[in-house]
């Protein structure tokens, strides 16, 4: 069956040169003259026709109401770009903020170095710790070794072939000797263990060198680049010469953010570097102390702190700028959370005569009196 299309159009003549007309997509106005028309249609469509009479030559153009492609285009265009610079701002925004955390985060942890402090070594309890097992008997890593020996029997493949299962007896007895030398090592240690803990209980000196060296106490301060000498002659009594080097561990600069997000670095006051390098100095001292006392059994610890001094007139040097005597029982009082670690310090027989403007000037040592 043959179809074809019907186009439905009807016009009102509202007033001379004036038209109003439905179709089937909508209804329009026109209005013009013999030539010339213009039609407006109700989905936004403008058209004007021009035309010279009795020739047949005619001219047409339309319009759409809606915004070319071309045109959205270009704003979605521009849109993006304004969401990517904004992107953009914000992303430099937050790399700003950490940046200036981590420098706030640092300068609290220089000032807090002493909350931190390893575990209390009971000495008593190392001496008078049990052999771990009785040397005229198997130890216990060779009695396991031995039932695993004693209840190998051979299975179905052992019995098919006797060479397997020779194989798995020679690697159970092999795991027998290993076992021997665990127990002889565990007992070893033992025995080393409270050997040490005896002569660290009767003072010997040399014994604690050792365990300072062996356990290094010091290490996350030294992470910073500070240097340490130890050494007494009074066996309750431990001297530590500890060398600060503030001038490699205090920046110099403060980062901030300024009112338009952006990252600012500037030269750092003398009076907060000052306050900062004293702060940091108290705090490694008192860490210092809760180390040793943690290792040690001793009462007291003199800590003599040097670091450069720079003089208005001539080269830098280094000098003592803190020298302190702690005692154990007033030290082991302290709620070391949340102290202001410079003043702290000054509670025990301590020299440091500190400037805001001029810093920590050189002292003498505190005596250490036998």
């Amino acid at each position: 069956m043959r179809k074809i299309g019907l186009r439905f159009r009807k016009s009102i003549k509202i007033c001379k040169g004036m038209k109003l007309n439905f179709g089937k997509t909508g209804a329009s106005v026109s209005f013009g003259t013999r030539g010339l028309h213009y039609t407006v249609h109700t989905s936004g469509r403008r058209t004007t026709s021009v035309g010279i009479p009795g020739t047949g030559l005619s001219y047409t153009s339309s319009s759409s109401g809606r915004r070319s492609k071309r045109s959205r285009t270009n704003v979605s265009i521009k849109a993006q770009k304004t969401l990517q610079v904004q992107q953009q701002k914000e992303e430099e925004y937050n790399r700003n903020c950490e940046m200036v955390d981590n420098f706030n985060e640092l300068l609290d942890m220089i000032r807090s170095i002493h909350e931190e402090c390893s575990e209390i070594i009971d000495w008593p309890s190392l001496r008078d710790k049990p052999e771990p097992f009785n040397r005229m008997f198997p130890g216990p890593c060779e009695e396991e070794a031995l039932r695993s020996l004693h209840d190998a029997k051979p299975g179905f493949l052992g019995k098919l072939i006797p060479a397997a299962h020779k194989s798995k007896i020679q690697k159970l007895n092999e795991a027998v000797l290993a076992a021997q030398e665990r127990d002889r090592q565990n007992y070893s240690n033992w025995e080393n263990m409270k050997k040490l803990a005896e002569r660290v209980l009767s003072g010997d000196i040399d014994s604690y060198f050792y365990v300072v060296s062996e356990m290094h106490p010091f290490d996350e301060i030294l992470d910073y680049g500070s240097d340490f000498n130890i050494g007494t002659d009074i066996p309750n009594t431990l001297e530590v010469e500890f060398h600060a080097k503030t001038d490699k561990v205090v920046p110099n600069h403060v980062l901030e953010i300024t009112k338009t997000g952006k990252l600012s670095s500037k030269k750092m006051s003398k009076t907060m570097h000052f306050d900062i390098a004293q702060d940091y100095i108290c705090s490694c001292v008192i860490r210092i102390a809760r180390e040793i006392f943690a290792l040690l059994p001793i009462e007291n610890i003199a800590i003599h702190v040097v670091d450069k001094i720079n003089p208005l007139i001539g080269d830098e040097y280094e000098d003592t700028v803190l020298s302190v005597l702690i005692d154990r029982d007033r030290f082991e009082k302290i709620n070391f959370s949340g102290i202001d670690a410079s003043d702290t310090i000054e509670t025990f027989n301590c020299n440091m005569n500190f400037k805001k403007t001029g810093g920590l000037k050189p002292v003498k040592r505190v005596e250490v009196k036998i």
